[in-house]
């Protein structure tokens, strides 16, 4: 090996601290990225749910432990896997789900659940169990249990403690779940891991045996199919007689720099209005004079619209900040290449648009409402005789705006923005969870969704960062243009419209 290489170099921690894999860990087949796990078992894998399946199994072990400390609930749970290495049908006993419980003779059914509730405060957690209807070995249960009022917080703790499967509480259970089997003799492996694993809720560093308790319990015998009687009926039960409640929001709102106001956003535009009269030359078609200026006129007012009360914290702002972007690496590309004939080509891209809608609407579509069929025709034919004007039906540069993106060097904007405000503009599942749905925060329900309207975070801030950068084009290719939402020049910069601006206005 050579010098100085390491062997083993540590993966770059992420922003988040989650240990996943980076994207460029995934591997890019057909228009999806595979995460390493997948690849590897090649849509092979057999799901198994600690959550829906099994945590209702080993029930009875989560209340235990959401009743008492966990130093007295592994001696309870040790006394109980004690009692089953020394009993003369201890084959008998590999399996301490509820659903395997029920399915000892009724004679060790009767015995061992009279052992487990023999300590008081294991009696009293247990109880609980008496809430359901559907509970394997009901009788035997009631029969032994005391017939105290049920507590329903206390479920709700050790649903809630041991709903994710690595957390303490859950590898507790596994755990016991896992030991029955070796000590029954239905789980076979060496002396030394057998008592390491016996060992394991005392040891001061557990990293190095978690992880096998877990995926030795996790392990399901193919030709032993899990039975879910139990296990629906459970979450079903849990449904019908809990109800849903409401999670607090763990984030804040950021504040709205108060510089992106409606009127900073009117004496900008005023001021790129003079700027557009100092720089306009000719009344012949100038398509990159009315591009810029027409596509930072036209930021601007999605802008304005986006300040309104409620609207930059609405689906209404993410879809203003899609368009936003779109403009800015449209404009960055046309910039970047800077040819006459793609001007060109862009313009006339709009413009056939508006002669397809309006040929639509003059064949057999009445159009609706909010569409000005006037304003569409006058489009279509004012640069040049509609007969002459071909209608692109791809995009109009023959690229897509990611491919956009990176050929004007704007990929990690593209990156930054695109994608979830595109989901937003199509309707998809991500943005309609976000949206319309909140996690319901009773462990009994298993963390559902249930409708309700959900603020957003804002996306003024990010609007007027773009529409800052396309104002900045706008400065290149125009010079010389100062003024910004968001930087010292708009606070310092107050001065209004100079006389060009006020005989333009006078000639409208």
């Amino acid at each position: 090996m050579a010098k100085g290489k390491k062997k083993n170099p540590k993966r770059k921690a992420t922003k988040s601290g989650k240990n996943r894999t980076p994207i460029s860990g995934h591997k890019h087949v057909d228009g999806q990225l595979l995460p390493p796990f997948a690849t590897a078992m090649g849509g092979k894998m057999q799901f198994s749910s600690w959550m829906n399946d099994r945590l209702p199994e080993m029930l009875w072990t989560a209340l235990i432990i959401a009743s008492v400390d966990r130093d007295y609930a592994l001696w309870q749970f040790r006394r109980i896997l004690n009692f089953i290495g020394k009993h003369e049908h201890k084959d008998q006993f590999y399996d301490l789900t509820l659903t395997g419980i029920a399915k000892l003779d009724k004679a060790l059914r009767t015995e061992l659940i009279r052992f487990m509730a023999e300590p008081p405060e294991a009696s009293v957690a247990l109880s609980s169990l008496r809430l359901f209807v559907s509970l394997p070995g009901k009788e035997e249960w009631h029969q032994e249990l005391p017939t105290i009022e049920p507590d329903v917080g206390l479920l709700m703790n050790a649903v809630g403690y041991t709903l994710w499967h690595q957390t303490q509480e859950a590898t507790d259970c596994r755990w016991v779940r896992l030991m029955a089997q070796v000590i029954s003799g239905k789980f076979h492996i060496p002396a030394e891991t057998a008592d390491k694993w016996f060992k394991y809720p005392n040891e001061g560093d557990q990293r190095s045996v978690r992880p096998s308790i877990r995926a030795a319990e996790i392990a399901q015998n193919p030709l032993e199919p899990p039975d879910l009687t139990w296990p629906n009926a459970f979450w079903n039960e849990a449904w019908e007689n809990t109800p849903c409640i409401a999670l607090s929001q763990r984030y804040s709102q950021p504040s709205v720099d108060k510089v992106v106001t409606r009127q900073a956003i009117s004496e900008l535009r005023e001021n790129l209005e003079a700027h557009w009269n100092q720089t306009h030359s000719t009344t012949a078609i100038d398509a990159k004079h009315d591009a810029i200026f027409g596509m930072a006129f036209y930021c601007l007012r999605i802008l304005d619209e986006m300040i309104g009360i409620g609207v930059g914290t609405s689906v209404l702002g993410r879809l203003g900040l899609r368009t936003i972007l779109e403009v800015r690496i449209n404009l960055k590309y046309l910039l970047a290449q800077d040819k006459a004939a793609l001007w060109k080509k862009w313009r006339e891209y709009g413009a056939g648009q508006a002669k397809l809608n309006a040929l639509k609407f003059d064949d057999s579509i009445d159009p609706p409402k909010y569409i000005d069929v006037e304003s569409i025709e006058q489009i279509s034919g004012e640069d040049i005789w509609e007969e002459f004007l071909t209608v692109n039906l791809a995009s109009w540069s023959g690229l897509d705006l990611r491919k956009l993106s990176e050929r004007s060097g704007l990929k990690d904007t593209y990156d930054k923005h695109y994608s979830w405000t595109s989901g937003y503009s199509h309707g998809m599942w991500g943005p309609i969870r976000e949206t319309c749905y909140q996690t319901c925060g009773n462990p009994l329900h298993r963390l559902h969704r249930y409708p309700e309207r959900r603020s957003l975070q804002d996306t003024v801030d990010d609007a007027a960062m773009l529409v800052d950068e396309i104002i900045q084009h706008v400065d290149e290719a125009y010079a010389t243009f100062e003024r910004r939402l968001l930087s010292k020049t708009n606070t310092e910069q107050s001065a209004p419209p100079d006389s060009n601006s006020a005989a333009l206005h006078s000639r409208r």
